[in-house]
């Protein structure tokens, strides 16, 4: 029982110290690629968020272009200037023209 006793003693002693000097380093290099990777997947999910954001303006305008395209088809070409819905439609176009140029 002495030798077993004499070699737990000799890791505490001898080895202990250098173990824990290497742990606590690797916990710190953990930390650190942890909060590394917290912030890369912050970033990605807003510039996803942005994408996804700029994709359904796109998808607005281009269905607005659609309605206005049709509006104009049904409307008489002398009345084009005085009707109000083409009108809304083209000013709704242009500010989210406005809109998807301001996201990057």
């Amino acid at each position: 029982m002495a030798k077993k006793k004499d070699f737990l003693e000799e890791i505490k002693t001898k080895h202990w110290p250098n173990a824990r000097k290497e742990l606590e380093k690797g916990i710190d290099n953990a930390k650190k690629m942890l909060s590394t990777g917290e912030k890369q997947i912050r970033q990605f999910s807003e510039k996803s968020a942005e994408r996804t954001r700029k994709i359904a303006l796109q998808v607005k305008k281009e269905r607005l272009i659609y309605e206005l395209g049709k509006t104009i088809a049904h409307t008489a070409k002398n009345k084009w200037s005085t009707t109000k819905k083409i009108e809304e439609l083209r000013k709704e176009i242009k500010s989210l023209e406005k809109e998807i140029k301001k996201i990057k």
